[in-house]
């Protein structure tokens, strides 16, 4: 009877333990976005066509954005990347700027997390242009640069 009772004092200290660490995790408010294994793009890589590896990257960023993936993210833009959302006008003193990785991956959370962007349409319609290690492209309104650099290509600025 002393051990059954124990064993009961024991399993409903565990619970209460466990549930107590468990409500303690997180804040309230708190916004979790998955951070799943990266799945960049392997056409970003190696000898792939440039239209065909610009093209794999821009969805690979779209995606990313819609499923809040972060650690994917900062694997496709450049350290010293920026966004440029010229708020429709040509004058530059307008434009708001997010300049650099960590800046960027703060307007996904701020920004873009909260109200994500619709899909794309495949196949892209890209207009490319190529100068050595760099490369513009253009769907619609938005201008994306990429640089090859470390084997790969990576997003070096979006101008929207």
């Amino acid at each position: 009877m002393c051990i059954q009772r124990n064993t009961k004092a024991i399993a409903f200290f565990l619970i209460f333990m466990s549930m107590a660490l468990n409500a303690c995790t997180r804040a309230p408010g708190y916004m979790h976005f998955a951070t799943p294994a990266p799945s960049i793009a392997a056409v970003a890589f190696g000898d792939t066509p440039i239209e065909i590896a610009l093209s794999a990257l821009i969805i690979e960023e779209r995606t990313a954005a819609r499923e809040r993936d972060l650690t994917t993210l900062a694997q496709l833009w450049a350290h010293d990347a920026r966004i440029v959302d010229s708020r429709g006008t040509d004058d530059p003193a307008a434009a708001y700027v997010w300049q650099g990785r960590d800046a960027i991956l703060d307007r996904y959370v701020l920004a873009v997390f909260p109200a994500p962007p619709p899909p794309l349409t495949e196949p892209l319609d890209l207009v490319v242009e190529q100068q050595g290690n760099s490369a513009t492209a253009t769907l619609n309104n938005d201008r994306w640069r990429f640089t090859f650099a470390e084997g790969r290509w990576w997003l070096q600025e979006l101008s929207y």
